[in-house]
């Protein structure tokens, strides 16, 4: 009596995997977007404790640029006054 041996569908196999690499892929995306509004949360705090962009940057994977851009929305004051001032047009 001889055992036969079913062979496995190469089209059934390949999409199994494309719907695995798919599924982790979904996966994988669904973190990096907890992970970065938690890092965006973490920045907020930072900023509301009075630490100032530059500060921030120097922990974080974010440049000052950016995290000024989390603290305009997040609608808080900048930490100092602006120090460029407006050239008034030739009338």
């Amino acid at each position: 009596m001889s055992r036969m041996t079913e062979e496995k569908d190469p089209k059934v196999e390949a999409l199994a995997k494309v719907r695995e690499a798919s599924e982790a892929h979904a996966a994988a995306k669904a973190a990096e977007t907890h992970a970065r509004e938690a890092h965006q949360a973490a920045i907020v705090a930072a900023l509301k404790l009075d630490l100032g962009p530059s500060v921030i940057s120097t922990v974080s994977s974010y440049d000052r640029v950016n995290i000024d851009r989390i603290r305009k929305a997040a609608k808080l004051p900048p930490k100092r006054a602006a120090t460029v001032q407006k050239i008034p047009k030739d009338e």
